[in-house]
């Protein structure tokens, strides 16, 4: 994937301080600056009044004086702040991510976050920003996208999820095929199964990062309980990624994250 210019600036707001200093750990590798806030009255300061606007909020959901739904409303319904891009990370079950999204949001973990999602997750959003302050308005396209794995079902799934009529659908069983088709078409989006009717999901991905013609095409795994961690060796080997079974309203959303991040860095490469 691309590299930035320059360290971006994230707002981490957590109220506990021990939580806080481990997420920090698991963000340092990426190599941002880390600013702190322990509620949501802080991190409105921070965002609206601050020497340095963030370029993405991470925000806990229950905390003292302003929990993080009521400060992502404040942070989303202020036209000067709305395009900072907000991740809400909590232990809330139940409604938290219905909450979150309704009250704004732009993306939802769980704590405790899997390390390589959290990462990955935190990097697209700040590429997408990045790319947004040189691009402007841009109108969604309608994407070419690729779908590899071994079951029909996944394949079905992903395309009716997001909308057969939204995007160009490819589709392939295994690593052979994808190679095929990739060559063939250059998809803007890769939909990457870990279960493939034959060759490696993983060999696929890095072939793909070290291809100076491709290494920009966001990849999407989709993988099985506890797969995630088979990945974490390697240095951002996807844009995304999704557990099975898949959801519609997280694959469309999920989904169009990467044409979106498609959309744009095409855009910079022809600026």
């Amino acid at each position: 994937m691309s590299h930035f210019e320059s360290p971006m600036t994230i707002l981490l707001v957590e109220d506990n301080a021990l939580q806080r200093r481990q997420i920090e750990a698991q963000l340092q590798p990426l190599g941002h600056r880390i600013l702190a806030a322990a509620n949501g009255q802080e991190a409105l300061i921070r965002v609206k009044g601050g020497d340095a606007v963030p370029d993405l909020v991470i925000m806990d959901a229950v905390m003292p004086s302003m929990d993080g739904f009521k400060a992502c409303e404040a942070i989303k319904s202020d036209p000067a702040t709305a395009d900072i891009p907000v991740l809400v990370l909590t232990a809330l079950s139940r409604d938290a991510k219905d909450r979150s999204y309704a009250a704004g949001a732009d993306d939802f973990l769980r704590k405790p976050a899997n390390t390589l999602l959290l990462q990955v997750r935190v990097q697209t959003h700040l590429r997408i920003r990045a790319l947004s302050r040189h691009s402007g308005f841009l109108a969604p396209a309608r994407p070419k996208v690729l779908v590899v794995s071994a079951s029909s079902l996944v394949r079905a799934q992903v395309q009716n999820h997001f909308g057969k009529e939204q995007a160009i659908f490819l589709e392939a069983q295994g690593e052979g095929q994808a190679r095929a088709q990739i060559l063939a078409h250059r998809p803007d989006v890769l939909v990457l199964d870990t279960d493939l009717m034959e060759g490696s999901a993983q060999t696929l991905a890095l072939a793909i990062h070290q291809s100076p013609e491709l290494e920009d095409m966001p990849i999407l795994l989709l993988h099985s309980p506890g797969e995630l961690e088979t990945w974490g060796r390697f240095q951002e080997p996807v844009a995304d990624a999704l557990e099975k079974p898949l959801v519609a309203p997280e694959t469309r959303r999920r989904v169009a994250l990467m044409a979106r991040l498609a959309q744009l860095q095409k855009y910079a490469g022809k600026a």
